[in-house]
């Protein structure tokens, strides 16, 4: 797959970075459309994790971006799934857990970024831009 972060040309048109974010919450969907909307990223939605498998297992995203806490299957357990199939993209997990001293708890560890909820506009561009760079380090060392 080419690296999202260097600039793709097709059809006269640069490639966006594809992001799926996965969340129960249909308010945090339509603020990442608006948010996203004029960027370099392209967001494909899942309102949970059995639909976030189907559509990776058909068309992987350059990021994930999950919730940690989801009715039915949890974040975790999709990280978990989608580690386990060999995927291999940067994965943000947002979260409201916390430890005692503030930080944020990622009981799988096997998120790549994690960002604690309630979070600002710019924690969200933040740890896009950290993600970009996770795919760019990981297509230049191969």
């Amino acid at each position: 797959m080419m690296d999202c972060a260097i600039e793709e040309v097709v059809d006269g048109d640069v490639r966006r970075c594809r992001v799926l974010l996965v969340d129960d919450d249909k308010l945090i969907h339509e603020m990442m459309g608006l948010v996203l909307g004029d960027t370099e990223y392209s967001l494909s939605s899942a309102a949970n994790a059995h639909e976030a498998i189907e559509m990776i297992e058909r068309d992987p995203p350059d990021i994930l971006i999950t919730d940690a806490m989801m009715p039915g299957e949890s974040g975790f357990s999709l990280i978990e799934k989608i580690k386990a199939g060999g995927a291999s993209m940067p994965i943000i997990l947002w979260t409201i857990m916390e430890r005692p001293d503030g930080s944020v708890m990622d009981a799988s560890g096997k998120a790549d970024i994690l960002v604690n909820k309630p979070f600002y506009l710019c924690d969200i561009m933040k740890s896009l831009e950290e993600a970009k760079q996770m795919i760019r380090f990981r297509t230049t060392k191969k």
